[in-house]
């Protein structure tokens, strides 16, 4: 599966990479804890990238980028779609494509610099920041291969297929019909 980026991600995005280095730097003026907290918590962190997508998205597009939602999610598995158009069931594992904890390191290292390159932040998250829908049997099957924080089991990933862990657990995963930012 190839990823495409749509017009409205890119716009979305760009605002994003804005507001993150700005508001990184009002946590930088607030005490040593919370500035290790933000450095250390990939919640933390995950939380303070989405809330700086769901403004931007809000502001550029009026777009509700609700993570509870649906539409938030570029891609959803088969059987999720399934489900959801069956009995509109939305109680699915809400799963970061590639794992979190490798490019959220990424946009720390980024912020932590003197000046903090935006165009950076901008090309990490669009190559990295997605997410897909997934009933909770394909979640213990990521589990079950140890492809919860890793992308691949035994070697090096390249950096370059996102969808590996998808692809080795036998997950099919499609593009989300009812995505927001298309």
């Amino acid at each position: 599966m190839l990823k495409y980026i749509t017009s409205a991600e890119k716009l979305v995005y760009k605002k994003a990479s804005v507001w993150l280095i700005r508001n990184y730097k009002a946590i930088k003026l607030m005490d040593p804890e919370s500035v290790h907290t933000f450095n250390n918590s990939t919640n933390f962190i995950q939380g303070f990238v989405y809330r700086c997508l769901k403004s931007s998205a809000k502001e550029i597009l009026d777009i509700n980028y609700d993570w509870s939602g649906l539409g938030v999610h570029k891609y959803i598995s088969l059987t999720a779609l399934q489900i959801y158009e069956a009995k509109k069931k939305t109680s699915f594992i809400k799963e970061h494509v590639v794992c979190k904890n490798i490019y959220f390191k990424d946009i720390i290292e980024e912020l932590q610099k003197e000046s903090p390159d935006g165009d950076n932040i901008y090309n990490i998250l669009l190559k990295y920041y997605f997410t897909a829908l997934i009933t909770k049997e394909e979640d213990k099957k990521l589990d079950g291969f140890g492809l919860r924080r890793v992308m691949c089991v035994d070697e090096e990933w390249d950096g370059e297929n996102q969808f590996i862990r998808y692809e080795t657990t036998g997950i099919p995963l499609v593009e989300n019909p009812y995505y927001a930012l298309k």
